[in-house]
């Protein structure tokens, strides 16, 4: 027993160490899921209710970040997960698709998009990587062993609109 114990843990520290190797984090919260579940009674689905360019009203990312926070749904979130849920925000307020990556196990990562009809494309070095939806708002991509999560590249399209998140930079769109 002692035998399978021992490595299991072995297993599970090269597993993480495998992970944390690059430095990257995913987003330490899934801001279209929890925006969904705590402000979209208030704001709408996708934000619907607030107005295109509500963000332009305040002087600074800061007063925007204070705005947000002092929304009943933000309570009890730590300052990392505000910070993505400001990026949300302001996704909404641009009309333009948001993406976010949330999930990494050792051979594949997921996210998040919105709007959920919007189109994703993933590229590591030129490479196509195969983008699975899992859902309308939920996407997974396996990784083939070359690959590595700093060259990932992924690009959502809702209509005329593009965005695209490179994971070596941050795991969401619209920090600024």
């Amino acid at each position: 027993m002692r035998g399978v114990i021992s490595a299991t843990a072995v297993f599970v520290v090269m597993v993480g160490t495998a992970i944390g190797a690059s430095g990257l984090r995913p987003a330490p919260i899934k801001p279209v899921e929890t925006y969904e579940r705590r402000c979209s009674s208030c704001h709408g689905k996708e934000g619907a209710m607030l107005e295109k360019g509500f963000e332009k009203k305040y002087a600074s990312g800061s007063e925007l970040r204070e705005i947000i926070e002092s929304m009943p749904g933000a309570i009890g979130m730590r300052a990392e997960e505000l910070d993505a849920m400001v990026a949300y925000a302001r996704a909404i307020s641009r009309r333009e698709p948001f993406v976010a990556w949330t999930t990494q196990s050792v051979n594949a990562i997921e996210g998040e998009v919105s709007p959920g009809n919007a189109t994703l494309r993933a590229t590591a070095k030129r490479q196509n990587l195969k983008v699975v939806r899992l859902s309308p708002y939920r996407w997974r991509i396996e990784l083939p062993k070359s690959v590595r999560l700093e060259d990932i590249e992924i690009t959502a399209q809702s209509g005329a609109r593009r965005v695209t998140l490179r994971l070596r930079e941050s795991p969401y769109s619209h920090t600024k």
